[in-house]
């Protein structure tokens, strides 16, 4: 998440509309939440024709495959909800189809009144369903909770299935109340509208308060305090108990496994493969926990501490925080002043040299203008990106080194870092009554960002109300991490929640009908590595991979290594050797050259770093096609907490 103060920003001019990505990044800039204000073009969500049924063959057993008229726009206004998983070819030129489920409102009393509609996306198998080859379906979570998967399809998709093979149907989903899937959580009036844009002003991602605030003795600007955050979740959780509607109590993640249960018996398969990132590792966890016999292969990735994340604490994500920020320094400096332009004589320096950059925004904020926006650069926007990068090395610390190299030299010149964030001005998204079919469509697919405080509001155990124990929270926290600052505002979002009948919180655990597969890095700055271990102690049989970096699941570094041992679980249900550690193919500052980051591709504990995940293709040429895919991956990958208030 890219913490960002515009007064005002456009998602009206013809070029936005013209461009579906610009206009979700355009109406989300100002979405409500007690976070920080974040800017990313997630989607890229264009209105473009379908392609047509003749480009593709329907694959699993009992699926049916729609026609559409070419000469159409792709609506998902226009697709029926139905009880059979109905394929839409859809986004063109994209190879994608698109459905929409209908399940029961509550699969736990489905005699009650109302349903549910979830939307998926696949990308077919390159083999016919009635090949011996053919696999079936891998379903993905990108995390959150919140994250769409639809936009996970539409996005990495097509490198997800280089990497797994043509074997398997690559097919995610919007959670229930998220995004496309209804009913829709919404606590506030349709982005650009100006309710949620005007509410939004008012937030800010960094809290600083008292002795947690390393700066507190540095003269200037003072952010976001404790009580500020707190009251501002009270008010807008008031929005979630008036206009909660069906969803309310309906979007746990309890409801989302039985969701997934009734996505593969449509599909016509008896058990699930999956690979869930994140909040994702909740609630494949949550899955195999409710349906242990239905488990065919299962990777949870960047895995969460679910007993934390049910008692709503949120409270130990941030160990190995300290670790992944070291190597941004140590890194930088290895990289030397032609990889890395904030390059300092020593990592220490360089550390040095953002805690001068930090005091000098409290200080001095810098106004910023440019052709097509305006603001302030202060220092929760700075470390806020910081925070955020730590999710994302390879993709975001080159070009966060040469922003902090502008902003920290003699001109102190922001524009770097703000081309980062900029969006254009503000105006409504339109004038009138907006029910066109194109500005109902938008409202449709937009991904709100209450739906990260709604899913995990619902899930976790009710919290104290009163400002004391949200001062006594953020005090241990302080206590604990450097980084309570960026956090605490997920756990303090829940202040006020409306109550709602909980669903399934534990045990989790299970003898599960295939073993799991855990994988975690040794710097993940919000699910350390101990999460996995701890969790996959409770699925006997399951085993844990290592991988040998800093990011925010093993996705966002480059890895061949990891790739082709999660190929190979796929594909055969081989777990890597007990203690497997796997390298990265090449350091977040890079050449291009292939060099680990620990100086060697050499992979201990038996798993080859060599290895072509593209079994059809040993030559040099196809390992580096292999390792060159892996990178781009690493690079494309952006986490739920890019695009949304900071999440997992």
């Amino acid at each position: 998440m890219l913490n960002i103060l515009i007064t005002q920003y456009s998602c009206s001019s013809k070029k936005v509309r013209r461009m579906k990505h610009l206009q979700d990044a355009c109406n989300r800039l100002f979405s409500t939440s007690v976070f920080a204000i974040s800017l990313s073009a997630l989607s890229f969500l264009l209105f473009v024709e379908p392609t047509r049924a003749t480009d593709y063959q329907a694959v699993g057993a009992g699926l049916q495959l729609q026609a559409r008229n070419s000469s159409q726009k792709f609506y998902w206004l226009d697709v029926e909800p139905t009880r059979d998983l109905v394929w839409h070819p859809c986004y063109q030129p994209l190879r994608r189809e698109c459905a929409r489920l209908q399940v029961p409102l509550n699969h736990l009393n489905e005699s009650a009144d109302g349903s549910a509609a979830i939307a998926l996306m696949r990308i077919p198998a390159n083999v016919s369903s009635s090949s011996s080859q053919y696999r079936g379906p891998i379903l993905f979570n990108p995390g959150g909770p919140g994250g769409s998967g639809v936009d996970l399809v539409i996005e990495t998709g097509d490198i997800l299935a280089q990497i797994l093979g043509d074997e398997f149907d690559i097919v995610s989903f919007d959670p229930r109340g998220v995004s496309r899937s209804t009913p829709k959580i919404v606590f506030f009036d349709p982005p650009g509208h100006g309710e949620r844009e005007v509410w939004a002003q008012g937030s800010t991602g960094v809290i600083r308060d008292g002795i947690s605030d390393p700066f507190r003795n540095v003269s200037g600007e003072r952010g976001s305090s404790l009580e500020t955050v707190w009251v501002r979740a009270i008010a807008g959780n008031r929005q979630a108990e008036e206009r909660g509607g069906q969803w309310l109590g309906n979007v746990n993640t309890e409801q989302t496994a039985h969701d997934m249960l009734s996505i593969i018996n449509a599909y016509g398969t008896e058990k699930l493969m999956y690979w869930g990132y994140s909040y994702g590792t909740v609630l494949g966890s949550t899955f195999a926990s409710l349906f242990p016999d239905k488990i065919e292969r299962m990777i949870l990735d960047g895995v969460v501490d679910t007993d934390d994340y049910y008692a709503a604490r949120w409270s130990n994500n941030l160990p190995d925080a300290p670790k992944a920020m070291n190597l941004f320094y140590e890194t930088c400096h290895a990289a030397g002043s032609s990889l890395c332009p904030f390059w300092a004589p020593s990592p220490e320096l360089i550390a040095a040299n953002l805690t001068r950059i930090y005091e000098g925004l409290i200080a001095n904020p810098i106004p910023v203008q440019t052709n097509i926006s305006y603001g302030v650069l202060d220092y929760p926007t700075v470390r806020g990106v910081i925070f955020n990068s730590l999710y994302t090395p390879w993709q975001h610390w080159p070009d966060l080194a040469q922003a902090l190299a502008d902003l920290g030299g003699p001109q102190r010149n922001p524009e770097t870092l703000w081309r980062v964030l900029e969006a254009p001005t503000f105006r409504c998204a339109c004038s009138g009554s907006c029910t066109d079919k194109d500005s109902r469509e938008r409202d449709f697919e937009a991904n709100l960002r209450e739906a990260l405080a709604a899913i995990a509001c619902s899930d976790g155990a009710e919290i104290p109300s009163d400002v004391a124990s949200a001062r006594s929270f953020f005090g241990d926290l302080s206590k604990d991490s450097e980084w309570a600052d960026a956090w605490a505002n997920i756990h303090l979002s829940c202040t006020g929640f409306p109550k709602v009948k909980k669903g399934f919180q534990g045990p989790i655990g299970g003898n599960t009908s295939f073993p799991l597969l855990f994988i975690g890095n040794t710097a993940d700055p919000v699910t350390p590595l101990a999460h996995a271990k701890k969790i996959s102690s409770r699925f006997p049989g399951s085993r844990v991979l290592i991988q040998d970096s800093p990011g925010h699941t093993s996705i966002t570094a480059p890895s061949n290594c990891t790739m082709a041992l999660v190929k190979e679980y796929f594909m055969s249900g081989s777990l890597p050797p007990e203690g497997t550690v796997c390298p990265v193919d090449v350091p977040p500052f890079n050449n291009g050259s292939m060099v680990a980051l620990g100086g060697s591709t050499d992979t201990p504990n038996g798993a080859n770093a060599g290895v072509n995940i593209f079994i059809r293709d040993d030559s040099d040429a196809g390992v580096k096609r292999t390792r060159d895919t892996v990178y781009e991956l690493s690079k494309a990958w952006k986490p739920f907490n890019h695009a949304f208030p900071r999440g997992l």
